[in-house]
């Protein structure tokens, strides 16, 4: 090989490294962020403040609750006979959402939850192996409470299984398990326990992975979040269940 050769391909590999750095320096600012946003608002009741000093004053109101999995659900267009709210916030876990459940949900008298959550809980295993049945454990008493928040409050409850992973990126997968598939599978078996009088669970990933292990490519934003085309798919599974619920 050509000596000019050699230098512009370790020059290449050189740029590869530095962008390739750049990017994972950049993800962790935007973790260390999060986590600092975290400690100045624990359970983000600051978010949706402004919005709390006017409450709704026609029904019936849906609220969609839970994570960013939650805040980016396009409204279902056939839903029309709902007023909807959106209580999403990015990277909470289940304990932050039951925190904040008073505030966000049950002072609105929703007629209907749409409840979405537990994936921010579970991507920690990577991080606390060795706390992963706590974890699972934690997640399932979390939406079970929250579930039964709902229920005193009067609100019919859609409890929508947690979404499977897309596909993890490179950058990712070393500080990733497949245990964390393991705990998805498991926390959606319990949330089957937890159907009864006013709670029907929307099992979203038979529409999202069409019988695979991953959420099919045109459904992925990410490998933790879906494309518009996800939330589409799932609206036609969601209406029908909305429809059936007395109001």
């Amino acid at each position: 090989m050509p000596g000019s050769t050699k230098v512009l391909v370790a020059v290449s590999l050189l740029g590869l490294a530095i962008v390739s750095d750049l990017f994972l320096i950049r993800q962790a600012h935007e973790y260390f962020k999060n986590a600092q946003a975290v400690r100045l608002d624990p359970a983000g009741l600051k978010i949706y403040a402004a919005e709390r000093a006017t409450l709704p004053k026609q029904g019936p109101l849906l609220v969609f609750f839970g994570d960013s999995r939650a805040l980016m659900w396009n409204t279902p267009t056939d839903a029309t006979s709902y007023q909807v709210i959106n209580r999403g916030i990015g990277f909470q876990t289940t304990a932050q959402m039951l925190l904040r459940l008073d505030a966000d949900v049950i002072q609105l008298r929703p007629s209907t939850v749409v409840l979405e959550g537990g994936i921010n809980d579970l991507k920690t295993i990577p991080d606390f192996p060795q706390q992963q049945a706590q974890i699972v454990a934690d997640c399932e008493a979390n939406l079970a409470r929250i579930v039964e928040g709902c229920r005193r409050a009067g609100a019919e409850v859609v409890l929508v299984t947690i979404f499977e992973i897309g596909h993890v990126p490179p950058w990712r997968r070393p500080f990733w398990s497949n245990e964390v598939h393991r705990a998805v599978g498991d926390v959606n078996a319990y949330l089957r326990t937890l159907v009864r009088d006013g709670v029907v669970l929307f099992d979203a990933n038979p529409v999202l992975t069409e019988g695979k292990e991953e959420v099919e490519p045109p459904y992925q934003l990410d490998y933790l979040h879906l494309s518009s085309a996800g939330y589409e798919a799932l609206n036609r599974g969601l209406v029908p269940i909305l429809r059936a619920l007395p109001r």
